[in-house]
């Protein structure tokens, strides 16, 4: 018997909530739009009210959105950076930034949401670790090696065909992200990069944001060997609610939830989180991202954003997911990782 709403809203009301992928795209499309306070005006009120307690939030990358279009992906990235701690300073922000263990949140937050900033792809980095440690010091604290494409650390989940993976440069920045206590982020990379990736690194690492090929195979998803790689370093993976990776275009959140299934079968629940990635109000994306110029965003039915996070609770309860289980994957299994690789205080 499904719960009804209320229910559901009390789960979430009770347990810490963590969104492991969030992309600036939004910030971004309302600056260019004319506003001048796009976190605080809309995303933090939307996070807040809908239960989000910390966010990973994308804050540049490798695609043309997060260069704002430019293809100057360091300096959009330092601009998409300086507005987001601007807004954070201004008086009566509601939003904080996560750059310690100490900073992650221990229970519900209700009027306040806390941010670990990230990069989706190294190319911001310019191919220097100086820069890595630049953005480590303005509160940078996860990244992923490579988006979809190839660039100075290794290639993408788009370039499987040449069987590259890590480069020395790769190398390099793994080992320093894990002396600095930054999240290594797996999501988007292709096969051979994964795999040496988790032979340099020596802290857990994470794929925050993709499914399973054993219920839907597609490039961004994860094989079984992935999936148990990623548990038997103490990492979690992110469901992703992206319909290209659930079921193909029509996708429910009945078959999202087939991957949580799926996942927690072979590796245990303790490895299960909310990557999400949700795409319903980032605005329009660049062809050159592989989008199709005016096409609507592409949703799953039933889990179009942040405001349907009851109607998850539901189908997991549904699927036979006690609280205690349903509260480690809102939050408390990716909390939990956190609290290992995050340093106790800042390293420079």
């Amino acid at each position: 018997m499904a719960m009804t709403e209320t229910e559901a809203s009390a789960i979430l009301q009770r347990h810490l909530v963590i969104e492991g992928h969030r992309d600036v795209y939004e910030q971004v499309h309302r600056t260019l739009m004319g506003e001048a306070c796009p976190l605080a005006d809309a995303i933090v009120p939307r996070l807040i009210r809908d239960r989000i307690d910390l966010s990973v939030y994308a804050v540049g990358g490798d695609s043309w959105a997060h260069s704002q279009n430019t293809g100057r992906f360091l300096e959009s990235t330092l601009d998409n950076l300086d507005q987001f701690l601007q807004e954070m300073s201004a008086p009566g922000s509601r939003f904080s930034l996560v750059k310690t263990r100490g900073d992650l949140p221990a229970a519900r937050l209700h009027d306040h949401v806390k941010f670990i900033l990230h990069l989706e792809g190294g190319k911001p980095l310019q191919g220097g670790l100086a820069q890595l440690r630049n953005f480590y010091r303005l509160g940078v604290r996860s990244m992923q090696p490579t988006w979809n494409l190839r660039n100075e650390l290794g290639d993408g989940v788009w370039e499987n065909r040449t069987g590259g993976g890590l480069t020395r440069f790769g190398v390099d920045v793994i080992r320093e992200m894990n002396r600095l206590g930054m999240v290594v982020d797996l999501s988007h990379m292709a096969k051979a990069g994964f795999y040496q990736s988790l032979e340099v690194a020596t802290a857990p690492l994470i794929v925050s944001h993709a499914n399973a090929c054993g219920v839907y195979d597609h490039m961004r998803n994860l094989d079984d060997e992935q999936i148990r790689a990623i548990a038997s370093q103490g990492g979690v993976i992110g469901i992703l609610a992206l319909p290209f990776t659930v079921a193909g275009k029509e996708s429910s959140i009945e078959q999202m939830l087939r991957h949580i299934d799926y996942i927690v079968g072979l590796v245990g629940v303790e490895h299960m989180a909310l990557g999400m990635d949700f795409v319903k109000y980032d605005g329009p994306r660049s062809i050159r991202d592989g989008h199709t110029p005016g096409a609507e965003p592409p949703v799953v039915r039933g889990f179009e954003e942040i405001e349907d996070l009851p109607n998850l609770v539901d189908g997991l309860q549904r699927h036979g997911y006690a609280e205690d289980d349903i509260a480690a994957i809102l939050g408390g299994n990716y909390l939990r990782v956190l609290g290992t690789i995050l340093p106790e205080k800042p390293v420079i």
